[in-house]
């Protein structure tokens, strides 16, 4: 008990990794650790979702892609969910949501079908508040007879 009590007391320049004095430098640099995370939150003040970008309509030809882009700003950061015609999406092969830390937010339609002629909503929630955005995906199909050798009307 008294050799420990006694290693408490000293510092030295050449101690061990366990020695009071490193115990010391690394508390110091967990509060300075702390100090810097709270200065960072501190910095970003609390706001309630919005949309710094919203998604805009997309027409696109059947059997391709489709990709809606948005950018989500607000603090606490906002759990996005996206919207079928009033429906949630799951994600999946068909639709993969794609989410960074800096808020870039997309929903990429794969392998697009008739069935994805819809209005497609992203909403943005947080402890104050929430944001939506919408806009609509047209499909243009593909007619039997069209493509394959089949002349397509001229657009004026």
């Amino acid at each position: 008990m008294a050799m420990i009590s006694g290693l408490s007391g000293r510092k030295s320049s050449t101690g061990s990794p366990t020695s009071p004095i490193n115990a010391e430098k690394l508390e110091s640099e967990e509060d300075v650790s702390q100090a810097f995370l709270e200065a960072v939150a501190e910095e970003k003040p609390h706001a309630k979702p919005y949309f710094s970008k919203t998604i805009r309509d997309l027409e696109v030809v059947e059997g391709s892609a489709a990709r809606f882009d948005c950018k989500i700003e607000g603090y606490p950061d906002p759990e996005v969910v996206w919207f079928k015609d009033d429906q949630s999406i799951r994600e999946s092969r068909h639709f993969q949501i794609d989410y960074d830390e800096d808020g870039n937010c997309s929903l990429i339609i794969s392998d697009v079908c008739g069935d994805d002629d819809a209005k497609y909503t992203c909403k943005a929630v947080n402890s104050l508040g929430e944001a939506t955005c919408t806009a609509e995906l047209i499909v243009e199909t593909m007619e039997e007879g069209e493509g394959e050798g089949g002349e397509e009307e001229e657009e004026e």
